[in-house]
């Protein structure tokens, strides 16, 4: 069998696999009700989607919307092809998956030590990309952009730089990835740190080349964030400010939770099982007393995702003499980690692991360095294969476990009707106070 074939029938059953998966996940809970209602609404009523998601801090009371129509065309527009309720969830995986495709061949050329086809299913199956990409919710969207961004990024920084981009496509997909997430989710600020980064990082090395670089961001900066524009026009530029609702003078409490922000940084690529079971320890174990074939795989991944963490960031320090750009690596991964620390000292938000899952590509290549150490031992290859056969058995029990009591199984008739009859209210209302 040929890689092409091989390839053609894993994408499509990680695509199938994922497609069930974001369908089994609560659909009729506010935050995905209202993120699907937004792309219907724009549907059914024809009108332009000048807001994306609804932002809402519980601590505060502060309600707003992300300026931006992306939102609400790539949930609206599948229906135009396909007017069924599982339209949005297919497209949304497609998206996700290829680009996490496009990720999985970036780092297969850079760690070739592991083969781009356990790459591939290894990211398309970690807890933090089935959980957050997958599902009707606004951060499900921000690994498209993410991807092409820190790609992008590493591109344009001469010590990482594989040559795959000239500098002008590596600028062009950072300035994409910004305004695409711009839209999205406010972890988006994170981002123009690291543009400011490559081009202090160029200039240093005197590899700026002409207008290319400013060129290109501007450029990719056009393709997707066109689509912001109607919004600032119609509404003022203040729209575009209005997340400083988070803002405080200075969170102690979030500076000395250096502690929690580490693990947690690589918690995002290793296998973090229990916030995904449930709220707290009972709701877990009760989750997996009443679906036991979910057992021994969620112990197994459980004690792996423990151990996880620490060894990355241990292996972090010592030397790797097989990648010379190991080094660039480490301190940009470093840097990642310090201004996610950072970020969070003037909010009023606690540093939550979601705030900052816009830099999982950036970990996921660090990860892979530090696993490509691993993959020459042939035990450690047998592992890492046991390990993915555990993660695919326990999210496909996830999946039988989740779609009876909170899927769109629950209630298809419901969506599908208000679909037919080109009316979102028969499915729900807005928030109140919201633009669309």
């Amino acid at each position: 069998m040929s890689n092409q074939t091989k390839f053609i029938l894993l994408f499509l059953f990680l695509l199938i696999f994922r497609i069930l998966f974001g369908l089994s996940q609560p659909f009729f809970s506010p935050d995905e009700l209202q993120t699907y209602l937004i792309g219907l609404k724009a549907y059914t009523s024809h009108l332009w989607p000048y807001f994306g998601p609804d932002l809402i801090v519980t601590e505060t009371g502060f309600y707003t919307q992300i300026p931006g129509a992306l939102e609400g065309l790539l949930i609206g527009g599948p229906f135009y092809l396909l007017p069924i309720p599982e339209a949005p969830f297919i497209f949304l995986n497609l998206l996700s998956l290829s680009a996490l495709g496009l990720l999985s061949w970036y780092i297969s050329k850079r760690v070739k030590e592991i083969s781009f086809f356990f790459i591939f299913p290894w990211l398309a199956l970690l807890p933090w990309n089935l959980h957050e990409s997958a599902n009707m919710i606004n951060p499900s969207w921000l690994l498209f952009g993410s991807v092409f961004f820190f790609i992008g990024f590493l591109e344009a920084i001469p010590e990482t730089s594989l040559g795959y981009w000239s500098p002008l496509s590596a600028f062009a997909a950072m300035g994409f990835g910004l305004f695409w997430n711009m839209q999205f989710h406010y972890s988006w600020v994170l981002l123009p740190p690291f543009i400011a980064m490559a081009f202090a990082w160029r200039i240093g090395r005197r590899a700026v080349r002409s207008f290319s670089e400013i060129a290109g961001l501007l450029l990719g900066s056009l393709i997707s964030g066109a689509f912001l524009i109607p919004t600032l026009i119609v509404y003022g530029t203040h729209q575009a400010s209005t997340g400083m609702g988070l803002a405080v003078s200075f969170n102690w409490n979030n500076f000395k939770a250096i502690y929690l922000v580490l693990p947690r940084f690589l918690s995002l690529v290793s296998y973090e099982l229990p916030r995904f079971l449930g709220p707290g320890t009972h709701d877990r174990i009760e989750a997996v007393e009443n679906f036991p074939i979910m057992f021994l795989p969620a112990v197994f991944l459980f004690l792996v995702g423990l151990v996880q963490p620490f060894f990355l960031l241990v292996m972090g320090f010592i030397k790797d003499t097989k990648h010379k750009d190991w080094k660039a690596i480490h301190i940009l991964t470093g840097i990642s980690l310090l201004l996610v620390w950072a970020s969070f000292w003037f909010t009023s938000k606690p540093p939550q692991a979601h705030m900052y899952y816009i830099l999982l590509p950036m970990i996921s290549v660090y990860s892979f360095y530090i696993w490509g150490r691993l993959a020459v031992n042939k035990r450690w290859k047998i592992f890492g294969i046991i390990c993915l056969a555990a993660s695919l058995w326990f999210e496909a029990a996830f999946i039988a476990w989740q779609m009876p009591f909170s899927s769109l199984y629950t209630n298809r008739a419901k969506v599908a009707n208000a679909i037919d009859r080109q009316d979102y209210t028969l499915l729900g209302e807005r928030r109140p106070g919201s633009h669309n």
